[in-house]
């Protein structure tokens, strides 16, 4: 049986890259690195592998070149060097590492790390409440001080 290699590209991290938003074109709908790479006839994917391994400024002057080349409104041409600027930095780097993150979503933590962090603070909340009503009502029980009355004059 022959492997495919659909799903090979889940884990590349190389995502975050070529879905992100490059512009909306003059028909209103939204491109993507992904769509704009493919339309100019190249894999995507392998584009992208390759420009991992390029320093930023090449592949921001390489994806602007791209950028120019689409049917973009007006104001995504003028800002084409800055948005591959931006985009360029979510390419991960060698040795795995993201120069920038785009999302907390990206990050790879648990699912369930939300849900404890949230538990844990509601804990110290009841904590923290349970011994300052504790403290209020010790000091509001207590009976005042008596006050001692001097008086100037000696007997």
């Amino acid at each position: 049986m022959t492997q495919t290699d659909a799903f090979a590209f889940k884990a590349s991290g190389l995502n975050a890259f070529l879905f992100a938003d490059v512009g909306i074109e003059q028909n209103g709908s939204t491109l993507t690195v992904l769509s704009t790479l493919a339309r100019l006839g190249n894999d995507p994917w392998a584009l992208a592998a390759e420009w991992t391994k390029m320093p930023n400024a090449a592949g921001v002057d390489r994806l602007t070149e791209c950028i120019l080349r689409m049917p973009l409104s007006g104001p995504a041409y003028v800002g084409a060097r800055a948005t591959a600027t931006r985009l360029i930095l979510l390419l991960p780097r060698p040795g795995g590492q993201v120069a920038n993150r785009g999302s907390l979503a990206e990050l790879n933590i648990p699912d369930w790390l939300p849900l404890a962090a949230f538990c844990v603070f509601i804990g110290l909340a009841v904590v923290v409440s349970t011994f300052t009503a504790a403290s209020v009502a010790s000091t509001a029980a207590m009976p005042p001080a008596p006050i001692a009355h001097t008086s100037g004059q000696g007997k």
